[in-house]
């Protein structure tokens, strides 16, 4: 049983409560799913229960135990961004840690080794190094070498923000076996999805750190008026209005203008890894949205890296060209071909918020205002009273999300890729986010999205790039992507009302 009493916590340099006055019971065997807008109060929630912070105010026990002590009682917990808990340099080392840790005999563990790697899909990741794996990748290691642990109490972040369509299917079987197995497991899922709360038996919403509703999921998610003032949906994006600053549509000079990003017959490979793409060509030009999607590890994020100068192809080229058609020299394309990371947090080095939206535009030779630098904030949703000097690594996910977008598009780039920028963000961030593409669409910006989101997909692009194994790519309008089942594992069915 885990017992939250009178809980309240700040985190450093804030003076609003992270959590005020929470107090929550979970009986063994109970599955929970935790919701609430970008900033509630969730990740914190299951920090405090893992013990890896202590609060302030009030007392936590898990099992009897104090929250301090909770991690020695069975307690597992997979975080929001996988990268945070990896601690091998080798995957099938990632998932036997935990097994070391209890004195498994070698032969043991090679057994549960080879058998947890079947169950997640990850042979052929084994001898991989976790630093090379894409987003998805990691977040199925991740969960692997959680779930071999058999905890008694389990913690999970928004476990499926990277996943496809497929390592979701494998996260519920494995949620299902491990409750099939102990009875007494107890689940916390946070969750940005009302399709996969409506499938656990009791739903909490946080709000501003204060618990405001706990209760059956249908019951819960059925109070229209508690779900929009709680960010639980998405708003009608026919009528969110998102202001774009000024500077975002002053166009560089004709002749320098960046009008198209080619991609011509590339070949890219990691160190020692096979291949990720390879004969790759792709065009994306001003104005264009193009969405990117397939299967865990086909090199989506590869391609992004490329397309934005961060690596270099092994063969062929990447070209950017003028609206003349042109070749920009790289001093030329310097700004104007942006990335949003899957993981925002790692754009990020500055001391403050504000920081981080000034220093590109610095770096070019350019100076923001500070009023300049509040319409950014306003842009993406966050109060620049609030947010200006805030550590961004204090954020949540989907604040870091949002500030990535501000500090990004705060160099006017020509050509933007996104990378997931869905992931984490709460209804009324994915409504920002949708009217946020349209505004740059109108100005000319390019854009590519990469994401297993079947509504962005399905709202945002004019046309979809499946990529499935190197050297395999199919460029599909929308509606044969998601008309055509052979596509099914890729990407989420349109389900929110847009």
């Amino acid at each position: 049983m885990i017992e939250l009493e009178h809980i309240s916590y700040w985190y450093p340099r804030r003076k609003e409560a992270a959590l005020r006055d929470v107090s929550l019971r979970i009986d063994n065997g109970e599955a929970v799913c935790v919701m609430g807008r970008n900033g509630s109060g969730k990740s914190t929630l299951v920090k405090l229960i893992a013990g890896l912070i202590k609060p302030e105010r009030g007392a936590v026990t898990v099992g009897g135990r104090s929250g301090e002590n909770s991690t020695d009682g069975g307690v597992a917990i997979l975080f929001q961004n996988p990268d945070n808990q990896m601690v091998a340099t080798v995957v099938e080392k990632e998932i036997a840690f935990a097994l070391e840790n209890r004195a498994m005999i070698q032969s043991d563990m090679e057994t549960v080794i080879d058998r947890t790697a079947a169950q997640f899909g990850i042979e052929h990741l084994r001898r991989r190094l976790t630093s090379e794996l894409s987003g998805g990748e990691k977040q199925r290691v991740a969960l692997a070498s959680v779930m071999v642990q058999e905890p008694s109490v389990l913690l999970l972040d928004e476990p499926d923000s990277f996943l496809d369509q497929t390592g979701r299917r494998i996260l519920a079987e494995e949620l299902g076996g491990l409750h099939e197995r102990d009875r007494g497991l107890i689940e916390i899922r946070i969750t940005q999805s009302a399709d996969v709360a409506r499938h656990y038996a009791r739903l909490i919403v946080l709000d501003d750190g204060a618990v405001v509703a706990d209760g059956l999921p249908g019951n819960v998610l059925a109070d229209g008026s508690l779900c929009a003032r709680t960010g639980l949906v998405v708003p009608d994006t026919a009528t969110f209005q998102v202001t774009v600053p000024a500077r975002l549509s002053r166009p560089a000079v004709e002749e320098q203008r960046l009008r198209q990003v080619s991609v011509e017959r590339v070949d890219f490979a990691w160190p020692l890894s096979s291949p990720v793409l390879r004969d790759m060509s792709v065009s994306l030009a001003g104005g264009e949205t193009l969405g990117l999607v397939g299967p865990t590890g086909a090199g989506k994020s590869s391609l992004a890296l490329l397309i934005a100068g961060l690596v270099n192809p092994s063969q062929g080229q990447v070209m950017y060209l003028n609206g003349h058609g042109g070749v920009l020299t790289a001093a030329g394309v310097r700004g104007q071909v942006s990335l949003v990371l899957q993981q925002p947090e790692r754009q990020f080095f500055l001391e403050s918020c504000a920081q981080e939206i000034e220093f590109g535009p610095k770096n070019l030779g350019r100076t923001l205002a500070s009023a300049e630098i509040n319409g950014f904030f306003d842009m993406v949703g966050l109060n620049p009273v609030r947010y200006r000097d805030r550590d961004p690594f204090t954020l949540s996910a989907g604040e870091k999300r949002r500030l990535a977008f501000a500090a990004v598009l705060a160099m006017t780039p020509s050509i933007i890729v996104f990378d997931e920028p869905t992931a984490g963000l709460d209804g009324e961030g994915v409504g920002r986010f949708i009217a946020l593409s349209r505004a740059l669409k109108s100005l000319g910006t390019g854009q590519m999205i990469i994401s297993h989101d079947g509504d962005v997909i399905r709202q945002l692009t004019d046309r979809v790039l499946y990529l499935s194994r190197p050297g395999e790519t199919l460029s599909l309008s929308p509606s044969e992507l998601f008309d055509n089942q052979r596509y099914a594992g890729v990407v989420t069915r349109p389900s929110r009302l847009l």
